[in-house]
């Protein structure tokens, strides 16, 4: 997000904290209390969702999906943007230390059907995906995939994300050996990512790396 952009808007309207609603420095995201209280994700989440027969072949995620990480990803999605914002920092520096994901050509973010985005005023993974361009210096294209109206992912089981994803779709594109990161806020059972990896893949990608704000925890059996 741009800094004289939010130095002048804190003149207006004080920055606060997305999470508690404390009152902030204009140049921060999140408080220092409440970054204390996120979660790492675990490496072993990660890997679990690289499972053998997944289309992407690498996950990186900031934090897991619980606690004030979750109450964050709720404030995103619902018309604040500052978590998003700070998601994508962690992930930028992150992506900028991975000596596969950094040679990136291309960000997209994973798409959010048009009536939901007129609903909300934007999409939360591209929030993230451009805050992850302006540390990286990797370009956001955000047309490359679509989703039609569906059921939101997060009220589904397992077994009915599966049937969801079909939901997702490709615009005309080249994507000839292009090494993509797919982007989103949260990852849970992999579904998501793994169809529109197919995607993009279909259009000629390389690889597909997937960026996720935050994961939930393995279930037990989960593989």
């Amino acid at each position: 997000m741009n800094k004289i952009y939010r130095f002048i808007a804190d003149l207006v309207y004080p920055n606060i904290c997305p999470i508690c609603g404390d009152f902030i420095e204009w140049d921060r995201y999140v408080c220092g209390s409440c970054i204390h209280e996120l979660e790492p994700a675990d490496g072993a989440e990660l890997e679990a969702l690289t499972y053998k027969d997944c289309g992407f072949s690498r996950v990186i995620a900031a934090f897991l999906y619980n606690g004030k990480a979750r109450i964050g990803v709720l404030s995103l999605k619902n018309g604040q943007k500052s978590f998003g914002c700070f998601l994508g920092e962690i992930l930028g520096y992150a992506v900028m230390n991975d000596k596969m994901i950094c040679q990136a050509d291309l960000i997209v973010p994973v798409p959010m059907s048009a009536e939901k985005r007129r609903e909300r005023g934007y999409n939360q993974a591209q929030v993230i995906a451009e805050e992850i361009s302006l540390i990286t210096g990797i370009k956001t294209d955000n047309k490359i995939l679509y989703k039609n109206k569906s059921a939101q992912q997060h009220v589904l089981t397992r077994e009915q994300r599966k049937l969801n994803v079909s939901s997702f779709g490709i615009n005309n594109c080249k994507l000839n050996g292009m090494k993509i990161i797919l982007c989103d806020d949260v990852i849970t059972t992999g579904s998501t990512a793994d169809k529109c990896t197919e995607l993009l893949k279909a259009k000629g990608a390389a690889e597909v790396y997937v960026a996720a704000g935050t994961t939930t925890k393995l279930e037990k059996g989960m593989n």
